[in-house]
């Protein structure tokens, strides 16, 4: 969930996403050991599902 909501681009950080704003100020290395992932821009998906599960 937080990866998707982490790869959209915001215009405060000039369109890039949360994710490489973090990736520039402190490397791929950490997020890989966060277990955070980029999300292809096309891919990302922001619906309640990612949060909800039904049983």
């Amino acid at each position: 969930m937080f990866s998707h909501i982490n790869s959209v681009p915001r215009k405060s950080l000039g369109g890039k996403t949360p994710y490489e704003a973090f990736e520039f100020f402190y490397s791929k290395e950490t997020l890989d050991k966060l277990h955070i992932q980029n999300i292809e821009k096309d891919k990302v998906t922001l619906q309640p599902y990612l949060v909800f599960t039904v049983n």
